[in-house]
């Protein structure tokens, strides 16, 4: 997996000039390049650090730190579940388990990262607060926030 020109061409000409320095165009870059492959990987790395002068350890840490950035391939359908404390005890861990369930994975994975379906069409993970507390518990598909969700409203979002 490695950068079009076009994504290239984008980071040299369009994020760059917009910072103050090349450092501060990483987020961007990164999110654009993650939206080309659907993750980041270390041939990423190693041609935004290069664009960006960057060794691409730093880059591949700014990655690390943000779960919003995926460091392996993932479902084409991305559902995360909150289970920060308001989500968690309006039933996010029984949301979640059924997600789990209806896709044929393990729930006990709470914590433990993502699960992706094998034939690759789904993607879930627990995460962390996603700001939305007051529509608790909350579920994030693919960048999209639903909530209230609870265990019955599940087989929407797998359709």
């Amino acid at each position: 997996m490695s950068l079009s020109q076009a994504a290239r061409d984008r980071i040299v000409n369009d994020f760059i000039p917009r910072y103050p320095s090349k450092r501060a165009a990483l987020m961007p870059s990164l999110w654009l390049a993650q939206e080309e492959a659907g993750w980041l990987g270390p041939e990423v790395f190693e041609e935004v650090g290069e664009l960006l002068d960057l060794h691409p350890t730093d880059v591949a840490s700014v990655a690390s730190f943000y779960v919003m950035f995926h460091r392996r391939k993932i479902g084409d359908r991305l559902i995360e579940v909150c289970e920060n404390p308001s989500c968690f005890l309006n039933g996010s861990d029984q949301t979640y388990a059924r997600i789990c369930d209806r896709l044929g994975l393990e729930a006990g994975h709470g914590g433990h990262g993502m699960q992706t379906t094998p034939d690759g069409k789904f993607s879930v993970r627990p995460t962390e607060c996603l700001a939305a507390c007051d529509y608790a518990p909350v579920v994030q598909v693919d960048l999209r926030f639903y909530g209230p969700v609870h265990e019955a409203d599940v087989d929407a979002f797998l359709a």
